[in-house]
Parts: C-alpha cells; structure tokens; sequence
C-alpha cells in the first residue's frame, strides 16, 4: 500500500467511522430519511437548482436512483423539479423552504468534528484543513462545495 492509499484510508475512518456514522444514523432515525436523501439535502443545501443529470454525475449513480431520491423528496415536500431555464427539457432540482431549512439543520449536525480532533493543535488543524482544500482543488471543488 502507498502512502496515498495509507492516508485515503485514515480519511475514510475519519469520515465513515465512529461519530460521524452514528450521526447520521441519528438523522436517518429522527427524520426518517435515507441517507441517500439525507446526502441529497446535503449536496442541494450547498447548491440549489442541480440538475438530475448532473446530480447522478456527481455522486456517481445510475439516473433512476436520483430519481427515485428525487421523488422522495417531492412527497415530502422538502424539494420540487423545475424546468432549467437554459434548457426547458432538463429537469433541476429546488429546495422548498422546509428543504433547506431541513438541509440547514443536517449540515449543522454533521459539521461538528470528531472529539477525536482535540488531539490536534490549531497548527495541526489548519494544516490538515489546507491540505484538504489542495486535494479539492485538484478535483475541480472549492472548498465546502464537495
């Protein structure tokens, strides 16, 4: 294994482990969404009005899956489907206002860092948060737009 598996592999603990895991678990239990849903009002809160396809693109599934997502959210009445307004037959995805407040809500919950954090200093901090953004860049992201 090469380093940049070794550290790929740390950010996945970090990330799908522990806290963060029963995080969501908590939001899925409370709101009864799926986390499929739940990552949907994520992506929507940091950008309204995507379209389907690029929904499905950037999260790397099949079309149907985002719509079924989609769909899920329209019955609860948290997003709606809108026509573009560059292209009337691509279809964008809106929150309502009881969406982003919902999304809002989410992001707060699962923006809180992991206790396990504490074990590093300020410096420590900003370093690994520079880095972050480097590995963002490189993909095309700015930063808090993953």
């Amino acid at each position: 294994m090469g380093v940049a598996e070794e550290a790929f592999e740390r950010l996945r603990r970090v990330a799908f482990e522990g806290e963060h895991v029963e995080r969501m678990a908590a939001l899925g239990g409370r709101t009864k969404l799926s986390p499929g849903v739940i990552k949907m009002l994520m992506r929507l809160g940091r950008q309204d009005g995507v379209s389907m396809g690029e929904m499905a693109r950037g999260i790397g599934c099949d079309p149907s899956y985002i719509t079924a997502l989609v769909d899920d959210l329209d019955e609860r009445g948290l997003a709606r489907r809108q026509p573009s307004p560059d292209d009337r037959r691509v279809k964008t995805v809106v929150l309502t206002d009881r969406g982003r407040a919902l999304a809002a809500e989410i992001d707060a919950t699962l923006s809180v860092p992991p206790a396990a954090f504490g074990a590093l200093s300020d410096a420590e901090l900003r370093q690994l948060r520079d880095l972050l953004d480097k590995v963002l860049e490189h993909r095309g992201l700015t930063a808090g737009a993953a």
